[in-house]
């Protein structure tokens, strides 16, 4: 690889190893258009380019789009029927939710040239029979490629005959009640926890609601940052009044749930915003933001993720501005919320998660 920048992990090692096996069995893909999905590292992009590929790119992550656009170029960020007709191959690293390898899957058997095959790669540990299933849902010819680099890759081919525009279960629907409010949450395959309520941020909603409103007065601006499927954005949007309130997230597919959940529960004026972070957003420009921060990258656990969201709440909040905050109790930000935004209170508790107020000194 002539770009140090991206190293490819043994996911892609796995991939690139893969397909080069199915270029040497099958010549003719090498000049038919292939398609890479949510690239992780950059790699897989960047070995696409040098082989001189016709390769179409989709990145559902904003910040990984910026990183990787020497390669790239500009993304799409959502997969639709253009960037798939024609495609031949497709590579794509296996996400999280068994939802996302449902709407890709769909997708591609519907969209794609009826010759695709989809390789789908992960490491072996994460791998599970659910998933076999889930391709063989749309895919007559489902297996699994020999593994390397403790990784592996389903192999789908052979699209059956499919009906609608749409996955037939996507997006995800669910009727949830916090506190006094009933709403509908929306959500698309990628998004982090599906639609369902996460018992964090019910936790931290139901603190909101039962004091902590104040904090977002007529002529303000609050975000809902990592706004995933839309259910704190739903709720402020429901309980404030006069507040303009953003919705962001790095993931385009949480911001469509958001989209979806905004509309199901018909509420307008909610600026929705596909970025990394807080990027668009000025130093000192924001009254309040509500966040219930992530802490898996991947299949990895970890709190990268949330020190960065804590540093840009801390940038773009305004003097005496809150940071509303809700995480596992095993995660032990409080010190990171004192040094990264300003003074923080417990202000809710229960088993599993805790409630933070900091305020921006």
């Amino acid at each position: 690889m002539s770009d140090e920048r991206f190293a490819p992990d043994n996911v892609d090692r796995m991939l690139l190893r893969v397909l080069e096996e199915t270029f040497a069995k099958e010549p003719w893909r090498k000049h038919a258009p292939v398609v890479v999905i949510n690239d992780a590292t950059g790699a897989l992009s960047s070995w696409a380019v040098e082989h001189d590929l016709d390769v179409r790119f989709v990145q559902d992550s904003a910040a990984l789009s910026t990183v990787q656009a020497p390669v790239t170029g500009p993304v799409v960020h959502l997969p639709t029927e253009d960037v798939l007709k024609d495609v031949a191959t497709v590579l794509y690293r296996l996400a999280r939710p068994l939802e996302a390898l449902e709407e890709l899957a769909w997708q591609v058997a519907a969209w794609a040239d009826p010759q695709v095959l989809l390789l789908a790669g992960q490491l072996q540990r994460h791998l599970n029979f659910s998933m076999n299933t889930v391709l063989a849902n749309v895919f007559t010819d489902v297996s699994a490629s020999r593994g390397y680099y403790k990784a592996r890759a389903l192999r789908a081919a052979s699209p059956k005959a499919l009906t609608g525009h749409a996955p037939p279960r996507i997006p995800r629907k669910n009727s949830v009640t916090v506190g006094s409010e009933s709403l509908e949450l929306r959500a698309y395959g990628l998004t982090f926890g599906a639609a369902k309520l996460d018992p964090g941020t019910r936790l931290l909603l139901e603190a909101l609601t039962m004091g902590g409103l104040d904090s977002f007065v007529p002529g303000s601006t609050a975000v809902d940052l990592g706004c995933g499927n839309g259910t704190i954005a739903a709720v402020l949007a429901k309980t404030t009044q006069s507040v303009a309130i953003i919705a962001s997230d790095d993931s385009a597919s949480a911001v469509r749930s958001t989209e979806a959940t905004l509309a199901a529960n018909n509420l307008g004026g909610v600026e929705l915003m596909h970025q990394s972070g807080l990027g668009t957003l000025e130093d000192a420009s924001v009254n309040t933001i509500v966040l219930n921060p992530p802490f898996h990258k991947g299949t990895e656990i970890t709190g990268d993720i949330a020190h960065f969201l804590f540093a840009e709440a801390g940038r773009v909040l305004k003097p005496h501005g809150i940071l509303w905050t809700v995480f596992n109790v095993s995660r032990r930000y409080q010190k990171a919320l004192v040094k990264l935004v300003g003074p923080t209170e417990q202000i809710a508790r229960d088993s599993r998660f805790i409630v933070t107020r900091s305020q921006k000194a």
